[in-house]
């Protein structure tokens, strides 16, 4: 239902339990043998997770995993899926979180209507470039709406209709904690933003509206005759085999485990306290961390949509914070590369799916958790630091112990010139395409602009030192960190070789 951004400053004992499957079927004892990598990643990642559970004190979270572990007999990549769970899934009855116990996806349900949308519009049922009018004109509350005639079905998917999202209106967040025990007329929800100025011409800007996806899905079930949920489990969840994955239309779902909001459990006898139909098309699903990998890895990776669709969904048609975010997809840009896919919130659920092209890695988190600082400060970096193991335990190529010495005391020294306020000689380490970038004055104003946000460095321990990308000789050295703004934290530098030299390549701070 809500966006739940990442809150990153961006320059450039309980049981657990695991699970693993091989080419989207349970693995068996045999199988296991063909991946032999497995047992040590499935060992590291439950290590990892059950740390930051501990750390982070939420009841209960999901890492699923998507990777590619060598060929098929046919000479297909085999690619492998599996998970881990830690904490509890009722904090009442200590009942132990399983890898199958679903959660709620939150925002990431939009990556399902958006795909179900593509997959019309091949079918020759949608156009996105068509006025939104053709289909909802004749809806008594239609021009109410804002920027109603101009709005195309392209400008509902990225967010630039210029539509205010309902969602955050007081009166729709008091009327969801009120009406728990009735079902919701979707119309109700856009009737949130009606008679309202646009925030912007049509096309013009970027606002994340779940009003937008609401829309989307009313034009769906107007062409097609179904509803959103028939059509999704038609053309998706049945296909790709995602069997964990449900509509959360319902106040009760099978198999689903509690989440706490301001503390308190959202599943009180067996329902749901607040209604996930308020959701629907915003997000609207219940799923596991491993099938969310799987979708992540089969959408991303080209098995869903036809090429074009595929570009047009990566596609970006705006700018400032909507130039990273296409058709339902986030494109963000970390230490492991180009990554796609989308962050999710429901009260008492948290999550985040990402793809990472080069190293054809998906990983999901999902947490039965409210926001707190802990938990957003794991969720800031748990997808890349989970992708982490994965790559580690499947890339060929290592540092030494020497290069990693060497390469932390370069960056270390980098770092304390940017403590120590010299910008300018922290100039001169910066890679030529940074320079190229940045003038020696305005990296200057730039970095002590970005610097003044985080606050004076209190602390900075040395988390890793890895191959980013070895075939581009990029290396990324991670220290967990806090400053004065930014209590709990981390630092990610990328090195890059340049002319037998280590230059510094980017700097984040999250």
């Amino acid at each position: 239902m809500y966006d739940r951004r990442l809150p990153a400053l961006l320059l450039l004992l309980l049981i657990a339990t695991s699970g693993l499957r091989i080419d989207g079927q349970i693995a068996s004892p045999d199988s296991r043998q063909v991946t032999p990598k497995l047992p040590r990643i499935i060992e590291v990642l439950q290590a990892k997770l059950d740390a930051s559970r501990r750390a982070a004190k939420f009841p209960g979270a999901q890492v699923g995993f998507v990777f590619v572990d060598g060929q098929t007999p046919e000479g297909k990549p085999r690619y492998v899926s599996g998970s881990v769970a830690s904490g509890v899934a009722d904090l009442q009855t200590n009942t132990i979180l399983k890898t199958t116990d679903r959660l709620l996806a939150g925002s990431i349900g939009k990556t399902f209507v958006s795909a179900l949308t593509l997959l019309l519009i091949q079918e020759g049922k949608l156009n996105l470039d068509d006025k939104i009018e053709k289909w909802l004109g004749n809806e008594p509350w239609f021009l109410k709406l804002p920027n109603a005639k101009d709005i195309t079905l392209r400008m509902l998917l990225n967010h630039s209709s210029g539509i205010e999202n309902h969602v955050d209106v007081e009166s729709f967040e008091k009327q969801i904690k009120n009406s728990a025990g009735r079902d919701i007329k979707y119309e109700e929800l856009i009737a949130y933003v009606l008679n309202k100025k646009p925030l912007f011409p049509a096309g013009g800007g970027f606002n994340y509206a779940d009003t937008n996806y609401i829309l989307v899905a009313m034009i769906i079930e107007k062409a097609m005759g179904k509803t959103l949920y028939e059509l999704t489990a038609e053309k998706i969840l049945k296909p790709y085999k995602l069997e964990r994955t449900i509509p959360s239309n319902t106040l009760t779902l099978p198999e689903v485990s509690n989440g706490y909001f301001q503390n308190k459990p959202v599943i009180v006898g067996g329902k749901f306290t607040i209604n996930p139909q308020w959701e629907w098309a915003g997000g609207g699903f219940a799923s596991t961390a491993e099938d969310l990998a799987r979708w992540a890895s089969m959408l991303y990776g080209g098995e869903v949509l036809s090429n074009s669709s595929t570009d047009e969904m990566f596609k970006s048609t705006t700018t400032g914070e909507g130039a990273v975010y296409g058709l339902g997809v986030m494109i963000t840009r970390s230490k492991w590369g180009r990554s796609y896919g989308h962050d999710g919130e429901f009260p008492g659920y948290l999550s985040d799916m990402r793809y990472y092209v080069k190293h054809k890695i998906a990983i999901s988190v999902m947490v039965n958790s409210d926001e707190t600082p802990r938990v957003n400060t794991f969720l800031s970096s748990a997808v890349d630091d989970f992708a982490e193991v994965i790559i580690k335990a499947t890339t060929t190529r290592q540092l030494s112990q020497s290069d990693q010495a060497k390469l932390q005391k370069l960056t270390e020294g980098w770092l304390s010139l940017l403590d120590t306020g010299k910008y300018d000689e922290s100039w001169d380490q910066l890679s030529q395409r940074l320079k190229n970038r940045f003038t020696k004055e305005a990296w200057s104003n730039v970095i002590h602009t970005f610097l003044d946000r985080t606050g004076k460095l209190k602390s900075r321990k040395l988390r890793s030192v890895v191959y980013s990308d070895p075939d581009a000789e990029i290396v990324a050295v991670d220290f967990e960190s806090s400053f004065g703004k930014v209590a709990t934290g981390s630092e990610t530098i990328l090195l890059q070789l340049e002319n037998g030299e280590w230059k510094i390549a980017s700097y984040t701070v999250h």
